[in-house]
């Protein structure tokens, strides 16, 4: 399924955020979609079939140069935010991210569903702050997670040219 184009300009606000431009060097990295998970062969199974170690997969994940770790759950509609679906809090600090829209028509519904000490962020603010939270996987491990997804997209990337 083909993401959203809020989706997308989320995801670009997060990277924009890591690292603004005229800042000079590179101070975090991030990547979209990684797969957590104990060991690799839980990734290698098809659509809705997951093997043991798989933890879900995190909408955005970014370290820092500090090796703090912070994970991102991106919902652009109040369904999204409503669903089931795994959220995948892992990081030190961890965040909901959303529209502004989204943000100023749902704000008490969202704040109250939100797990204590998860923030929330819009590209104009910060609703919550985050509290630091034990890392919950193991961070040589998620480095490389981040490695292989970010290769995937470039892979995919140069397919398409």
């Amino acid at each position: 399924m083909a993401k959203r184009p809020e989706t997308i300009a989320l995801e670009n606000w997060l990277f924009a955020r890591l690292n603004p431009r005229g800042k000079g060097r590179v101070s975090a990295y991030g990547a979209t979609e990684v797969t957590l998970s104990t060991d690799a062969s839980a990734n290698k199974l098809g659509k809705g079939r997951k093997k043991a170690g798989y933890q879900g997969r995190v909408d955005f994940i970014s370290i820092d140069t500090q090796r703090t770790v912070r994970a991102y759950e991106i919902k652009v509609s109040i369904q999204d935010f409503r669903t089931q679906a795994m959220k995948s809090w892992v990081g030190h600090y961890n965040y909901l991210v959303t529209t502004d829209e989204l943000a100023d028509k749902y704000r008490d519904e969202i704040l109250a569903a939100l797990p204590d000490g998860v923030g929330w962020l819009t590209p104009t603010q910060t609703v919550r702050r985050p509290k630091r939270h034990a890392l919950q996987i193991d961070e040589t491990w998620l480095v490389w997670l981040m490695m292989r997804r970010n290769a995937m997209v470039v892979r995919d990337s140069r397919l398409q040219d």
